[in-house]
């Protein structure tokens, strides 16, 4: 009976402490499994990978302690320690230090990714601009290359087209600069010498009229002595326009494929009344203002003495900005600014190398300005138009008859000998010895 009584008892106690010590050690589990606990100098770590009902001590669950000194030695795994009693349990908390800072080791796990937003997408779709690769643009041709440096220089400095253009275009004249000093200093010894160069050629269109062939080869060849000593020729003066022709119709075939495709970020990359540089100048200023230009570069670049000595041809020049006017009113906006942009800063460079200081510097010979009877006075339109028409007519003539004496001369060394007299004796001889020797 009396045991009957004792097992009561404790299945009684059972019931009533050992609950309440379950619930103890679950609330200090949760408030000390993030907490790291310093000891001296071993760091006291709860591992909480173990599931709350491992430490209850009905259960007989345990958990592991982890020791980490701090001279950097491996990690030690203590034993299973039981807890069998609330009393063990509140002896591990008394004996944390007051000096511990508690950490939670969540706090550096950072917090998960929002989704994206369909609407922020959308918006930021048409901010996305396709390369020219994907376009099919670009290539290491010329014209491959001009518009890869123009879709560099836009990209990179995130200009507009306008100025994107601009900039490539002051790029090119920059590098183009050292050929301008080459051009201008030649176009200066020219003008220097064209009083002597227009005295020689006087004497050789004298003699192409007289027909003095010698006098035509003795001219030439002192006019050749006398570029020669002076270091001038005109052929100098065409080296940037050589030069300048690729590269200007590299731009102007990239630029036009770029407006046929089109790349759509050039729709909305213009200025003033030309936003839009895939479509033509609605109101024809920019082409209008391309030929005005050209005209001013034309005056600015060539002076009057270097016009004179190009004859006819200078009338060609002149008129050139006329005549390329009714082509350029239906090119796209950006080609015609290109073309106005080279233009002005051509204009600038040339309008800068005629300052005195600025000629000094780049050590540009002085021109000469020479008296009103040195030179000859350009001659009008009419009168060139006159002259240049007599020259080939002369010329022409000189090359038929030269050609006539050749013939003539290659007929009288291999043709017949023609007969020039009338009376040839040998041929009586002949007849009275066939005489005498038949009668023989």
């Amino acid at each position: 009976m009396s045991n009957i009584m004792l097992s009561r008892t404790v299945t009684y106690i059972n019931h009533r402490v050992l609950p309440k010590s379950c619930i103890t050690s679950q609330k200090m589990f949760r408030r000390s499994m993030c907490i790291t606990h310093r000891v001296g100098n071993t760091i006291f770590k709860l591992n909480s990978s173990n599931k709350i009902s491992r430490y209850s001590p009905v259960l007989c669950a345990s958990f592991t302690r982890r020791y980490i000194s701090n001279d950097g030695a491996p990690l030690v795994n203590s034993n299973n320690i039981e807890i069998n009693s609330t009393t063990a349990t509140e002896s591990i908390v008394e004996n944390i230090p007051a000096d511990v800072t508690p950490t939670n080791l969540l706090s550096n796990i950072p917090d998960a990714p929002l989704p994206p937003v369909p609407e922020v997408l959308d918006l930021a779709a048409p901010l996305a601009e396709p390369t020219f690769a994907s376009l099919g643009l670009g290539g290491w041709w010329p014209i491959g290359i001009a518009q890869q440096c123009l879709e560099l220089i836009h990209v990179s400095c995130g200009m507009p087209w306008w100025a994107t253009i601009t900039i490539g275009t002051i790029c090119v004249r920059s590098l183009l600069f050292p050929l301008v000093l080459m051009q201008q200093r030649s176009a200066t010894v020219l003008s220097n010498t064209l009083p002597g160069m227009q005295k020689i050629q006087n004497r050789i269109s004298e003699a192409r009229t007289c027909g003095d062939q010698y006098e035509v080869a003795r001219s030439t060849q002192e006019l050749l002595e006398y570029m020669k000593k002076y270091n001038c020729s005109p052929f100098k003066s065409m080296i940037v326009p050589m030069v300048q022709a690729p590269i200007f119709i590299s731009f102007f075939f990239g630029l036009k494929r770029m407006t046929n495709l089109p790349v759509e970020s050039m729709t909305q990359g213009g200025i003033l009344w030309f936003t839009n540089l895939t479509a033509s100048d609605p109101y024809f200023l920019l082409p209008v203002l391309t030929s005005a230009s050209m005209a001013l570069t034309i005056r600015l670049g060539i002076d009057a003495p270097r016009l004179a000595t190009m004859g006819l041809f200078r009338y060609v020049i002149q008129g050139l900005p006329l005549i390329i006017l009714p082509f350029t009113l239906n090119f796209p906006s950006a080609i015609t600014w290109y073309w106005l942009s080279t233009n002005i800063i051509s204009m600038i460079q040339v309008s800068i190398l005629r300052l005195p200081k600025v000629r000094a510097y780049f050590k540009l010979p002085v021109t000469i300005v020479h008296p009103p009877n040195a030179i000859e006075k350009p001659k009008s339109f009419k009168e060139g138009f006159k002259s240049s028409m007599r020259n080939m007519k002369i010329a022409r003539e000189m090359a038929d008859r030269q050609q006539l004496d050749c013939v003539q001369f290659n007929k009288a060394g291999r043709g017949p000998i023609p007969k020039t007299y009338s009376y040839n004796p040998t041929q009586d001889k002949l007849k009275i010895s066939q005489a005498v020797g038949k009668k023989t």
